[in-house]
């Protein structure tokens, strides 16, 4: 299985989560869909063009985070904009609280993707080596500017079903067996987000899942009714779960 390794690194995010209204909240870290938008604009894919190529059933993502973070709650003003005269001149304003992710220095997320289409994971790795991106990459909203760092380009071999693994990514909960994760590693602060997973073309979320990880970055021990994938790479050996 070939996997393309690379970083996200910015000062700022925001990941909304999607069942917010009035205040928008964010994740602390980038969901698949906005991973699939990333990916869409380095390869200079148009707006919702690549929901079926990027899709769970066409590409395997994987997240990892590397860092801790922490939110700072801002307040935003937005315009109502019937036409471009009210961009200039505005009479309505309304004030939406507005939640950014930081971190003490750079916040770093650490993407592994597999496609079925050769071509996509090529033209990625061209893109992110030559700092050649279509459009400009940003971190959920884009006043957040982010850049892309190549680590590596890997073979993964699949692991064995039902057995406690050390995983470095995000995990589905729904592949973790039931009384399955070890809590007693220390430092664990363990987060559980329900978090969209693919888009239909209509920009309608497809499937939802809650997805589990250490706060500070840490891999979590967990015993898994699926595979996970073992990867080697730069003096690290690690295994993943696709999301």
């Amino acid at each position: 299985m070939d996997i393309l390794i690379f970083d996200l690194k910015g000062k700022f995010a925001h990941f909304r989560k999607f069942y917010t209204n009035s205040s928008s909240l964010s994740y602390s870290i980038p969901t698949r869909t906005v991973i699939e938008g990333i990916i869409g604009a380095v390869l200079g894919m148009e707006r919702d063009s690549y929901y079926e190529i990027l899709s769970k059933n066409m590409c395997n993502i994987a997240l990892r985070k590397l860092c801790s973070t922490y939110k700072i709650m801002q307040t935003v003003n937005y315009i109502k904009a019937t036409s471009e005269k009210y961009l200039v001149e505005p009479k309505e304003h309304t004030q939406i609280p507005f939640e950014i992710v930081t971190s003490e220095y750079n916040l770093v997320y650490r993407i592994y993707i597999n496609s079925h289409d050769i071509n996509i994971i090529d033209k990625l790795q061209y893109s992110i080596e030559n700092k050649s991106f279509e459009y400009i990459p940003y971190l959920g909203a884009a006043p957040f500017n982010c850049s892309l760092h190549f680590v590596a380009s890997v073979q993964g071999k699949e692991t064995d079903c039902n057995s406690w693994q050390e995983i470095s990514s995000v995990v589905n909960s729904q592949y973790i067996c039931r009384e399955g994760i070890d809590i007693g590693k220390k430092n664990l602060f363990l987060i559980k987000e329900k978090m969209p997973l693919d888009f239909t073309g209509d920009r309608i979320i497809r499937e939802v899942n809650s997805y589990i990880y250490d706060e500070n970055g840490q891999s979590i021990k967990v015993k898994l009714n699926c595979k996970a994938v073992n990867i080697k790479y730069n003096n690290v050996d690690e295994n993943i779960v696709f999301m």
